[in-house]
């Protein structure tokens, strides 16, 4: 039996990324694993023994790769993380013990704990599958002094297993730490009161017994900096050099999700509490960020859904062709993913035609709607034909930026086309503007080329229940151009 005393080895030091890793009674390196670079580590048995007779005194330990020089109290910390099961492994009830540690004290000597045990995940046995998730605060709290005394507060399930990657993310406010599980809108834990004598300290990468572990993709953000770290500024496109966008909205890794949409998978971030407003930006040129002012104004009184059309932003193409009806569904298959309650649209351009043809099909989902440049339109009406190197020569910088974004870049010439072709066959008139059952207000800019005011009168006109808001001296993007005149619209009609 290797030595049971709880020596805490500072030895070697790995560096992954721009990371800075301190190995503590674990060996690891930096390994090429399906095709990335990680951090794999084991305990280290050598440094810190293990006896099967005496389980809690020698398990939930530091055994750990801990950041250097960081202090953290509160914030979020996100990591990917894949378990194997060693073989053969010092201790046949190994799970695959897996997790994150966090707060850890000056020379290790206490420090907060969540792990996972994903060899249980998906037991069919229930009561295994029921600890599959487990906190501890070393050194006075370990897993089975809590399962004692407050059996079930600090273990769960999470449908997790060995030899997947498990994005894990933990979200720490004072006594209180909830941690989510992949794409969960929800948490799939909650520590509500943490036992730690610790309350500040580094972050650490953890296993235990029997475990082979893997890591990726370590984020920290303390609180301070929870709105825009670790995010850099973009902008939106052909935007006046005197704009500056503070919050790079569209790239907001906290805020931003994923859902799959059929054939695409698409972006969306989510911001505050409330209504749900769900924003929907314009085509081609069309980004998150373009909306910064609606979703810097309304995010304290609404929770705002702001969504990346297919192929835009970080979302992706899909292989089916572009119809408003396919833009309609990918926008409901976002809602659907954030609230069961209705909403409210705000669309720009290609926006408002995804959200005139979702408020028809889906009536009861919608109660109002804010509709910016986007009028009737029938085949012939328009030409689209505009091409991405036409794009890449009108606003080199936004392409440039849509290109590092975008997971296919390759495909912009497709994008571009396909949406021409969509605007090309499509017809937004009586038929589907009369089925749209809510509150409508219609805006324009009144020198808008491309949609005229008068095809704008003429597409309220059709809606039941219109209001019409033209702004003076103003193109395309009215909004863009005179934001004042557009919000003192907005206000009262969302108010009304």
């Amino acid at each position: 039996m290797l030595s049971l005393c709880a020596i805490v080895t500072y030895g070697q030091k790995l560096t992954l990324g721009n990371q800075a890793f301190e190995l503590k009674n674990v060996t690891g390196s930096i390994v090429d694993f399906q095709g990335e670079k990680v951090l794999k580590i084991e305990r280290d048995l050598n440094a810190l023994g293990f006896d099967i007779n005496r389980l809690e005194a020698t398990v939930d330990e530091p055994t750990y790769a801990k950041l250097a020089n960081l202090d953290f109290e509160n914030g979020t910390i996100e990591v990917k993380m894949l378990a194997q099961i060693q073989n053969p492994s010092p201790f046949a009830g190994s799970q695959g013990f897996i997790g994150v540690a966090f707060r850890i004290a000056e020379n290790d000597k206490a420090f907060e704990c969540i792990y996972l045990r994903p060899r249980v995940g998906r037991s069919d046995n229930q009561m295994a599958r029921n600890r599959t998730v487990q906190y501890f605060a070393y050194p006075d709290h370990k897993f089975d002094t809590l399962r004692k005394t407050a059996p079930g507060r600090y273990e769960t399930t999470a449908p997790v297993d060995t030899n997947e990657w498990i994005t894990m993310r933990i979200e720490v406010k004072g006594e209180r730490a909830s941690m989510f599980i992949n794409d969960a809108k929800y948490s799939t834990f909650v520590v509500d009161k943490m036992l730690s004598i610790s309350k500040h300290g580094s972050i650490a990468l953890y296993v235990d017994i029997g475990t082979i572990g893997y890591f990726k993709d370590l984020k920290v953000i303390p609180e301070d900096n929870i709105s825009t770290a670790p995010n850099t500024q973009l902008i939106r496109a052909f935007q006046p050099p005197n704009v500056v966008n503070k919050t790079p909205y569209g790239n907001m890794e906290r805020a931003g999700h994923y859902v799959q949409a059929k054939d695409a998978k698409i972006y969306y971030e989510v911001y505050g509490k409330g209504q749900p407003i769900v924003l929907l930006h314009g085509g081609l040129f069309g980004s998150i960020v373009e909306m910064s002012d609606f979703i810097d104004h309304l995010k304290n009184d609404y929770q705002v859904i702001a969504i990346n059309t297919r192929g835009h932003g970080k979302s992706t193409l899909g292989a089916e062709p572009m119809t408003l009806r396919q833009r309609a569904d990918d926008a409901m298959a976002v809602i659907n993913a954030v609230t069961n309650d209705s909403v409210t649209l705000i669309g720009f351009s290609d926006g408002g035609y995804t959200a005139y043809q979702l408020a028809a099909m889906y009536p009861n989902r919608v109660k109002k709607m804010v509709v910016m440049g986007a009028g009737a339109l029938s085949p012939g009406d328009r030409e689209f034909n505009f091409t991405a190197a036409q794009a890449k020569q009108m606003d080199p910088a936004f392409i440039a930026q849509h290109l590092r974004l975008n997971p296919e870049p390759d495909r912009l010439e497709e994008m571009f086309a396909g949406v021409c072709a969509c605007y090309n066959k499509v017809t937004v008139g009586k038929e589907m503007l009369s089925a749209i059952q809510c509150p409508v207000l219609v805006m324009a800019g009144d020198r808008d080329g491309g949609n005229p005011v008068e095809r704008v009168v003429s597409a309220a006109r059709h809606i039941p229940q219109h209001q019409i808001s033209i702004i003076s001296n103003t193109g395309h993007g009215c909004f863009l151009e005179n934001w004042q005149a557009v919000w003192a619209s907005v206000v009262p009609f969302l108010k009304d």
